[in-house]
């Protein structure tokens, strides 16, 4: 992958600028930092193109407190995968997949009886839902601790220090730099430089969708191979 100093140069050679020292990178002004800038509204905006690149695809392992249903999903989310959620008993290694279901479904099939039961109700979770504020609930509510593993696409953050590294793949690197260019020529005022570069960013985004996202060949379903345990 891709440091932030060396794709933050390359942009810099392609302008026939001057290349900043590690020593140096924090500290820059001027068209270095523009180039910085650059590099970072480049990556964000291929990120923001599709929600599913595979290489933004984490996994996620959450602990379940004793009667507690609702849980908040990660700080860095951008799309969950809903097929991959997973019970597992809080020490072993079993686990059983757990269907997701709509909040309208909780709310019609299963809220009344936790509300009405208790902690008499409490039971092992069968199944996941969909709030409507950006977490994920189990119900029945857990009657012990367990943990539940999903796995979710990320949007990372901006690129920082001088060896952070991009999570674009190193063969998509001359398209972050086609994207760093359009911005650094809008910065510039050169609309006709701008709008080439433009275009082969436009033209490489496509061209990884098509490899990497919307191709045949890559399986669209993310969910965790297991073997079919049932009972803990």
């Amino acid at each position: 992958m891709a440091t932030y100093i060396n794709l933050v140069n390359e942009l810099l050679r392609r302008v026939n600028d001057v290349v900043i020292d590690t020593a140096d990178f924090n500290s820059v002004k001027n068209v270095q930092s523009t180039a910085k800038d650059a590099i970072n509204s480049s990556i964000r905006e291929i990120l923001q193109e599709a929600q599913e690149w595979p290489f933004t695809l984490q996994p996620y392992e959450q602990q379940l407190t004793v009667g507690t249903g609702v849980y908040s999903l990660p700080a860095d989310l951008s799309k969950v995968d809903w097929d991959t959620f997973y019970l597992k008993p809080f020490e072993g290694t079993n686990a059983k997949y757990l269907p997701v279901i709509s909040y309208e479904s909780y709310l019609r099939d299963f809220r009344a009886n936790e509300d009405m039961s208790g902690s008499g109700g409490h039971a092992v979770p069968s199944s996941a839902y969909k709030t409507q504020d950006n977490k994920f609930g189990i119900t029945p509510l857990p009657n012990e601790q367990y943990l539940v593993e999903y796995r979710y696409w990320s949007f990372p953050n901006d690129l920082v220090l001088a060896d952070d590294v991009s999570v674009i793949p190193d063969r998509f690197k001359s398209i972050i730099i086609d994207g760093a260019m359009m911005y650094l020529m809008r910065f510039r005022s050169n609309d006709q430089s701008a709008m080439v570069h433009a275009e082969k960013f436009k033209v490489g985004i496509k061209s990884m969708r098509r490899l990497i996202v919307d191709s045949p060949e890559v399986v669209s379903s993310t969910v965790l191979q297991r073997s079919k345990p049932s009972v803990f």
